[in-house]
C-alpha cells in the first residue's frame, strides 16, 4: 500500500487510541482517508480508514471533523451510520481474500475502521506493469476472489465498487478484496449525483440509477467481469452509459480468441450484459459456466440423460431461431417443427449461414451437425403461435420428467433461484401455456397458468397434450 502525504490528513505521530499514525496510504478519496498506523499495544502495522466526506465535512484544527453547514448535518450523520454498519458487518468476515476489519470506533467527531495492513500492490498498478494477463495469471486472481465474493453475498451484502484499485495483490501473489463501496454508495444517494460515485467501465447500468432494489449479486458480477475484461484487453470496457444505444465494446470471445479458454471468455461477456436480467444471478451460476470443461458443441453419451436433454434442447432452439431470425425478429413465439421439413430446413440453413459469415457472427454451426439436430426437432413440443395477433387457440401441456411423489415448482420469474409462487403435482395434466418464454443458458423457461396461479416453469418438465383438454384453466 503506497504511502503519501495529504494536507487534510492526521499528522504523523498523532495518537488515536492505542494507534500511532505513520502516513497516508494511497490516494485519499472523496469519502475518507486511509492511514498506515502502528498498534502500540501489539507492535504491528495496521491500516485505519477515517470517515471524512469532503463534500460536507472538513478538518477543524489537528483532528476534529466538523460538518460544513447545518444543511449537511443529516447527510453526514446518515453516512456515519452507514460507515459504522459496514464496518460491523465486515468485522464478521474471516476470509483470506476479504480485507479483515479488526475493530471500529468513533472519535474526533467521526468514525474509524481498523483493518489488517497488506503489503503488495493494487491490481491497477499490477496491470500497468503486465498490460495483459495470461489465463493462468488471471485465474490465480479471479478464483480466490470468487470464493470471497460468495461469502459476501451469502451474508446479504454487496461490495458495489469492485475495480482494479480495490483489489490488492499481496507479496505472495494472493488477492484480497478491499474498500467496500456500500456505505459510500448510500451516502452518495443522499448527497450528490450517483454518477460521481460510480467508476465508469466497472459500474453496471443499474448503479447509475437511484433504485437500489435493482442491485444484487449480478451488480458485483458485472464489475468483476469488467476487471477480467481489462486483464485480457489492457483497458476497461466502455462505460455502461455509452453502451446503451450503439455498443462499442468488442466481445471478450473475439478479443481473446485462441489465447484463453472459450468458456472463460463467454463468462466474461455474460457478466457484462447491459441488462441485469441477462447476467448470472449468483456467483455459483457464473462459476459453473466459467469453469465448464465440456466442449460447447459436444453431446456426450456418458452425461446423465437429464443434462443431455437440456443441452440438446438448447442447441435445437438456437438453431431454429437462427434459421428464422429475419421472420421473427422482435416476436415472442415458439417454432412448430412441422413447418420445417428437411428440404426447407436445408434451404433456410444455407441462407442463414451466408448471412452469419457476412456479419462475423460468433455462433458457427457445422452443416452436418445442423442436419442431425434438425431431425431431432420432432422429439420436442414447440407450440406455433399466430405471428400477427398472438394465439389462435389455447395450448395445454402435461407434466413429465417429474417423479411420481414429487412436485414441479412455479417460479415468480424465470430461473430456479427465483421465488416459488406455487407448485404442480407430477400427475397433473392440461397446464395452460401463456405464450411467453425465456432462454436461460441451456434452459427454456415458459409462462403457464395452473388453476389461479401464473408463473414460470422449466419446459423440460412439460410435454404437449395432444389428446385435448376439456378443463377450463381460466
Amino acid at each position: 500500500m503506497a504511502e503519501q502525504l495529504h494536507r487534510n490528513a492526521l499528522p504523523q505521530g498523532f495518537k488515536l487510541h492505542e494507534y500511532r499514525i505513520e502516513s497516508v496510504l494511497g490516494k485519499p478519496g472523496g469519502f475518507g482517508i486511509t492511514y498506515l498506523a502502528t498498534d502500540t499495544h501489539l507492535r504491528q502495522l495496521v491500516a485505519i480508514k477515517e470517515y471524512l466526506p469532503n463534500e460536507f465535512a472538513m478538518r477543524d484544527g489537528v483532528s476534529t471533523v466538523l460538518v460544513k453547514s447545518s444543511s449537511d448535518e443529516s447527510s453526514f450523520q446518515w453516512g456515519l451510520k452507514c460507515f459504522l454498519e459496514e464496518a460491523q458487518l465486515l468485522a464478521k468476515f474471516n476470509h483470506k481474500n476479504i480485507i479483515r476489519v479488526l475493530r471500529f470506533f468513533e472519535a474526533n467527531g467521526t468514525a474509524y475502521m481498523v483493518m489488517e495492513y497488506q503489503k503488495g500492490i493494487n491490481l491497477a498498478d499490477y496491470l500497468k506493469e503486465k498490460q495483459i494477463l495470461t489465463e493462468e495469471e488471471l485465474l490465480k486472481i479471479v478464483k480466490p476472489l470468487l470464493q470471497g465474493l460468495k461469502e459476501v453475498h451469502k451474508a446479504g451484502f454487496l461490495h458495489r465498487d469492485i475495480k482494479p484499485h480495490n483489489i490488492f495483490i499481496r507479496e505472495d501473489n494472493t488477492p484480497v478484496l478491499l474498500d467496500f463501496g456500500s456505505a459510500r454508495y448510500a451516502i452518495g444517494q443522499k448527497s450528490r449525483s450517483v454518477t460521481s460515485i460510480v467508476t465508469p467501465g466497472y459500474a453496471p447500468l443499474e448503479q447509475y440509477d437511484n433504485e437500489i432494489k435493482d442491485q444484487g449479486p449480478w451488480t458485483d458480477i458485472y464489475a468483476l467481469g469488467a476487471v477480467m475484461y481489462h486483464a485480457i484487453n489492457g483497458t476497461a470496457p466502455p462505460a455502461a452509459t455509452r453502451r446503451i444505444m450503439k455498443d462499442p465494446m468488442k466481445s471478450a470471445v473475439k478479443l481473446g480468441k485462441n489465447l484463453y479458454n472459450k468458456n472463460l471468455l463467454k463468462s466474461i461477456d455474460w457478466a457484462l450484459k447491459l441488462s441485469e436480467e441477462d447476467r448470472p444471478k449468483t456467483v455459483e451460476e457464473w462459476q459453473e459456466k466459467m469453469f465448464d470443461t465440456t466442449t460447447p458443441t459436444a453431446i456426450t453419451t456418458t452425461a446423465s440423460s437429464h443434462n443431455s436433454k437440456y443441452l440438446l434442447i438448447s442447441i435445437i432452439v438456437i438453431l431454429c431461431l437462427s434459421i428464422t431470425i429475419a421472420m421473427i425478429f422482435h416476436e415472442n413465439i415458439f417454432l412448430n417443427h412441422e413447418l420445417y421439413k428437411e428440404r426447407l430446413a436445408r434451404q433456410k440453413l444455407e441462407e442463414q449461414l451466408k448471412i452469419e459469415q457476412q456479419h462475423h457472427l460468433e455462433t458457427k454451426i457445422n452443416y452436418e451437425q445442423a442436419k442431425t439436430l434438425i431431425s431431432k426437432i420432432g422429439e420436442f413440443n414447440l407450440q406455433e403461435l399466430d405471428k400477427q395477433a398472438g394465439f389462435n387457440k389455447a395450448s395445454y401441456y402435461d407434466i413429465t420428467n417429474v417423479e411420481f411423489d414429487d412436485i414441479l415448482n412455479i417460479r415468480e420469474f424465470p430461473g430456479r433461484f427465483n421465488q416459488a409462487v406455487g407448485n404442480i403435482p407430477s400427475t397433473e395434466k392440461c397446464i395452460k401455456f401463456l405464450g411467453k418464454y425465456r432462454l436461460l443458458g441451456t434452459q427454456i423457461w415458459v409462462k403457464v397458468k395452473y388453476k389461479q396461479i401464473e408463473g414460470w416453469v422449466n419446459s423440460f418438465y412439460l410435454v404437449k397434450n395432444n389428446k385435448g383438454c376439456e378443463v377450463n384453466q381460466d
